[in-house]
């Protein structure tokens, strides 16, 4: 029984997290538990304009990447629908940041949202993530993640097996 599902979001402008979201927080209010929403962000280089001069230095970019990741999480929250959420912004390599915050929550389930047709590029760190996770000896669950726009909102969410 899942009460703690930690679901990581990394930042990628052609995915919709949402239907991820949705689909934890379902399973979430099933079993009567919670989900903790992860954001798993690079830490950012300092911003420059076109003559090589420091527009914005790294702490001003965290702190740019963490107001924009909170407006996205709390419309994610909104959704979400009276299942207690909880949030977080972690900078760093999204692979190390996940093992830590699996390590600080302690969560009975990891949902990694996959997505449903994307580039290499994608793929590549859905896969980084789902070792990640199947090395803390969490179950995993994948959640389906449809492109941005793709009007697949929340009908059809359905979790693959979990793997251990």
């Amino acid at each position: 029984m899942a009460k703690r599902i930690l679901v990581p979001i990394v930042p990628d402008v052609t995915a919709d997290y949402t239907l991820a979201a949705i689909s934890a927080a379902r399973i979430a209010r099933k079993t009567g538990g919670m989900v903790r929403l992860a954001c798993l962000m690079p830490l950012p280089s300092p911003r420059v304009d076109d003559h090589d001069r420091v527009v914005s230095d790294t702490d001003r970019e965290m702190d740019r990447l963490t107001a924009q990741a909170e407006m996205r999480l709390r419309a994610m929250t909104a959704e979400m629908e009276g299942v207690p959420v909880e949030t977080v912004i972690r900078f760093g390599r999204p692979r190390v940041e996940l093992l830590r915050e699996v390590e600080v929550f302690a969560p009975d389930l990891v949902a990694l949202a996959t997505p449903l047709a994307s580039g290499a590029g994608s793929r590549l760190r859905a896969w980084l993530l789902r070792r990640a996770a199947i090395a803390s000896k969490v179950p995993v669950a994948l959640l389906p993640l449809p492109m941005a726009g793709a009007g697949a909102r929340s009908s059809g969410a359905v979790v693959a097996p979990a793997l251990r």
